[in-house]
């Protein structure tokens, strides 16, 4: 492995990375002797670094022999990262069929990453997309209930976790915003979510959908199924074995099915 031509003012960081960067290509591993010739550094800074890297999981010590060799962390790290793309990548497909069939929205948020991606129905054939970070909760829901106009309108969550939760709509709903009340000046969002799993059965992502709607009836029946069926067809191409939706499919996609003629967002 080549290593960059060292500099006066290289600093910590640089000199780290280009330890890591001599081990990838050490398959025995190295000493400090050998690694601080490789690199180009004191013996002594190059012990201080190593003691770092392991500290923090990235290199390891062999007992026996005393040489370094890298962990697997750093590509523990990159399929992280490629995870987040491939549930992107696995999900839009399912999600676009569903806003174009039913023109509701539907977002798919990583709470691990602190993303929700949107999705909506953006003309006959085209599906607008976007992507907000650092959220501690869906935009959408987050922004109804803020400010002065917040005060005259009701959120309603379902978050659904287990099965049988889907039907018991009262005891996982939590609701905010203006107490209930019968006035149509009141003005009502109902989002429901359902987790996404991978192949190891891990909660990788929650998936939802969210309209308005004079009162909780929606909420209750066609947006539980349709987000219990959206969780299991993405969770299902992800290589997941079983999920929350699979608890009454035929029910689930039969409720996924009747939002086609729920009309639009109002």
């Amino acid at each position: 492995m080549a290593i960059h031509p060292v500099k006066d003012t290289q600093t910590s960081l640089e000199k780290a990375l280009d330890v890591c960067e001599a081990l990838s290509g050490a398959q025995r591993g190295c000493s400090v002797t050998e690694l601080a010739k490789l690199v180009r550094q004191p013996a002594p800074t190059v012990h201080r670094l190593l003691r770092v890297l392991k500290r923090r999981g990235f290199v390891r010590q062999d007992e026996d022999t005393m040489r370094y060799s890298l962990t697997l962390k750093m590509l523990d790290l990159s399929f992280k990262l490629l995870g987040r793309s491939e549930l992107r990548l696995h999900a839009y497909p399912v999600l676009r069929e569903f806003v174009l069939r039913t023109a509701l929205r539907s977002f798919i948020a990583v709470p691990g990453a602190g993303e929700v991606t949107y999705l909506w129905q953006a003309g006959l054939d085209e599906v607008g997309m976007h992507t907000t970070y650092g959220r501690q909760m869906p935009v959408h829901c987050a922004i109804y209930i803020a400010g002065e106009q917040g005060a005259g309108r009701r959120l309603s969550c379902f978050k659904l976790q287990q099965q049988g939760d889907a039907e018991q709509a009262d005891r996982i709903a939590v609701r905010f915003g203006a107490p209930v009340s019968p006035s149509p000046s009141v003005q009502r969002l109902l989002c429901t979510c359902s987790p996404v799993c991978d192949y190891t059965g891990r909660e990788v992502a929650r998936v939802g959908v969210f309209a308005h709607a004079p009162d909780e009836r929606p909420f209750s029946m066609e947006q539980t199924g349709a987000a219990s069926e959206l969780a299991r067809l993405i969770s299902l191409r992800l290589g997941s074995m079983g999920s929350l939706g699979s608890m009454g499919s035929a029910r689930s996609s039969g409720s996924a099915r009747s939002l086609s003629s729920s009309g639009s967002l109002r």
